[in-house]
C-alpha cells in the first residue's frame, strides 16, 4: 500500500492525459478551453445527450439527429466560451490544439488539417464573424412549420418508442 508524502496530501494534480494537454496550451486557451467546459455544464448539455443518445437507441431513425446534437452542443460551448474569453480567435486556437493534443498527433498534419469533421468546422465557425442572436421561426411561416413539426415529430417518435418498450418489457417480464 502506498501512502502518500506529507507535500502530496490534499494536493490535486491532473490526470496523467490531461497534462500534457494543459501544457500544450498557452495561459489564454487554458482559459478558453476552461471556459468551453463550464459551458457545457452550466447548460447542462450532458442531459440533452443523454436523452437523443437513448432516443437513438429506441429508435435507430433518431441516429442521424444524436451527431447534429453533439456537434450543436459543441458549438454551443464554443460560443459561450468566446463570449467568456472576449476572443474568438484564441478560443478557435483552442479547440483545434486541444483536438490535436488529446487525438496523439505531435504536430498537425496535412490529413488532419483536410478532414472536413467537426474540429475544423468548429474552427472555421469560430473564425466567422459572430452569428446574430436568433429566435426560433414563426409557427406560421414554411419555415417555421417546418422547424415545429420536425421537432413534434421528434418528439412524439421518441415518446412512442418509450411507450413500446416499457409495454415490451411488462409483457416479457411476467415470463
Amino acid at each position: 500500500r502506498r501512502t502518500k508524502r506529507p507535500d502530496q496530501v490534499g494536493a490535486r494534480t491532473p490526470l496523467p492525459r490531461t497534462q500534457p494537454l494543459l501544457n500544450g496550451l498557452t495561459a489564454d486557451e487554458r482559459r478558453a478551453l476552461f471556459a468551453h467546459e463550464r459551458a457545457h455544464l452550466a447548460a447542462r448539455h450532458h442531459r440533452h445527450l443523454l436523452t437523443v443518445h437513448l432516443a437513438a437507441c429506441a429508435n435507430p431513425l433518431l441516429r442521424p439527429l444524436r451527431s447534429a446534437v453533439v456537434y450543436t452542443a459543441e458549438r454551443w460551448a464554443d460560443e459561450d466560451a468566446a463570449r467568456a474569453v472576449g476572443d474568438r480567435r484564441v478560443v478557435a486556437r483552442a479547440v483545434g490544439k486541444a483536438a490535436l493534443l488529446s487525438s496523439g498527433a505531435p504536430a498537425p498534419t496535412l490529413a488532419a488539417v483536410a478532414a472536413g469533421g467537426p474540429v475544423p468546422r468548429r474552427v472555421a465557425a469560430l473564425l466567422a464573424p459572430a452569428p446574430a442572436g436568433r429566435h426560433w421561426p414563426p409557427v406560421f411561416t414554411a419555415v417555421g412549420a417546418a422547424v415545429w413539426g420536425a421537432a413534434a415529430g421528434a418528439a412524439v417518435s421518441a415518446m412512442s418508442s418509450a411507450n413500446s418498450a416499457v409495454t415490451l418489457f411488462l409483457h416479457l417480464h411476467p415470463a
